[in-house]
Formats: structure tokens, C-alpha cells, sequence
């Protein structure tokens, strides 16, 4: 049992070394798509043949990286969201924590990640693509519970379902995320030295006019 122990933490150890390196590769090398399998097995000291033990495409290592990212966020929104007795407490809570989000380095690492059309079908029959999904059902219905213990409790308004109103808001937050790097890159430029260009100055506007929206 103590052998197969340690062979399970060299292997842990070894997948997580392999997306450090496919990080490094994806945002500031190169791009997702022009990185081969076989210079990802370079750069992680691997043979080929040993790193598709651990992962099939290049699009599972991506999914795997979003995956986590996003295991990491629930868990500490629904610890921090705890702390908060009523709905609208929970839901400037929830905002907080997106505009602390929007500061993970990770979050630079999906903004500069390139992807095309091309590569997300193969992207969304990943392995992990289905965690993912499953991940983001859990947001939206943390979200939906937020807006439902509003409506109880009469801290919040609401003209459409809850379930409605959460899947268009995290749809919202998803979208300012992808497009934080164009933000930055001045493709769509907000005027300049009234907010922070990069992500966190958007969801602090974004915040400011969502919160209006439920009240009475």
C-alpha cells in the first residue's frame, strides 16, 4: 500500500507539472493551437508515449486547467457566501468575489489563451469538457439560489424566474472575462483614467448597474 501510495503522488505530481508547462506554453510562447503534443512532452521531460498515459489531446490538458480553475472559485464562493444572512447580501458578496476573480492570474491565462472555431469542437469533446459544463450547472444554481432567497426575503426584484435571471447573468460575467483581453489590447477601448482597463474595472461598473436592477 506504501508503494502504490507513492506511485500515486509521482503521478499526481507528474499531471500537474505537465499542465504547468502547457500553461507556460499556451499564453506566453506560443498559442494553444500551434503547440504539439510532442513539444509538450519535450518541455515536461516526458516521453510521448508516457504523456498520453496522462492525457489523450491537448485539448483535455486545456480542460483540465479550466476545470480546476473553476473547482477552486466554487468551493471559495460557497465558503464566502456563507457568510451572508440575505439575498442581496449574498449577491454583492457575489459580485465582490467576481471582481476578486477577475485578479486570479489564471484569468490572464484564459484571456490570452487563442482559440478558433476550429478547435472548439475538439475542445468540447475533452475529456474534462464535461466537468466543466457540470461545473458551470453548479454556478448557475448557486446564483439561482441567491436570487431565490432574494425574492423570499424581499431584498431583491425579480421580472424573470430566478433560474432565468442566473443563467443570463453568469452568461454576463463569462463574457466580460473573454473579453477582458481585447480590453487590454485597446480593441474596444473604454475612456481613458475613469477605471482600471483590465477586467476588475469592468465588474466594478458592471456590479455598480446589476445591484441597481434588483431593486424595487
Amino acid at each position: 500500500m506504501e508503494n502504490e501510495s507513492r506511485m500515486e503522488r509521482k503521478k499526481r505530481e507528474l499531471k500537474q507539472h505537465i499542465l504547468e508547462v502547457c500553461e507556460q506554453l499556451f499564453v506566453f510562447e506560443k498559442s494553444f493551437e500551434n503547440v504539439t503534443m510532442r513539444e509538450i512532452a519535450q518541455r515536461a521531460g516526458v516521453s510521448v508515449g508516457a504523456l498520453y498515459l496522462h492525457y489523450k489531446t491537448k485539448e483535455d490538458i486545456l480542460t483540465t486547467i479550466i476545470s480546476e480553475f473553476l473547482k477552486r472559485h466554487l468551493e471559495k464562493m460557497r465558503l464566502i457566501l456563507g457568510t451572508q444572512p440575505s439575498g442581496i447580501g449574498k449577491l454583492t458578496r457575489l459580485f465582490d468575489y467576481f471582481c476578486e476573480m477577475s485578479a486570479d492570474p489564471y484569468m490572464t491565462i484564459f484571456a490570452r489563451i487563442q482559440l478558433n472555431y476550429a478547435a472548439l469542437p475538439k475542445i468540447l469533446k475533452a475529456e474534462s469538457a464535461a466537468t466543466i459544463k457540470t461545473q458551470f450547472g453548479y454556478l448557475v444554481d448557486l446564483i439561482e439560489e441567491i436570487l431565490s432567497l432574494g425574492q423570499k426575503d424581499h431584498t431583491l426584484y425579480l421580472s424573470d424566474s430566478p433560474k432565468m435571471a442566473a443563467s443570463t447573468l453568469l452568461r454576463l460575467m463569462i463574457s466580460l472575462f473573454q473579453s477582458s483581453g481585447l480590453i487590454q489590447k485597446e480593441l474596444v477601448p473604454i475612456p481613458p483614467g475613469e477605471v482600471d482597463p483590465g477586467p476588475t474595472g469592468s465588474f466594478l461598473i458592471l456590479k455598480k448597474y446589476l445591484l441597481r436592477s434588483f431593486f424595487p
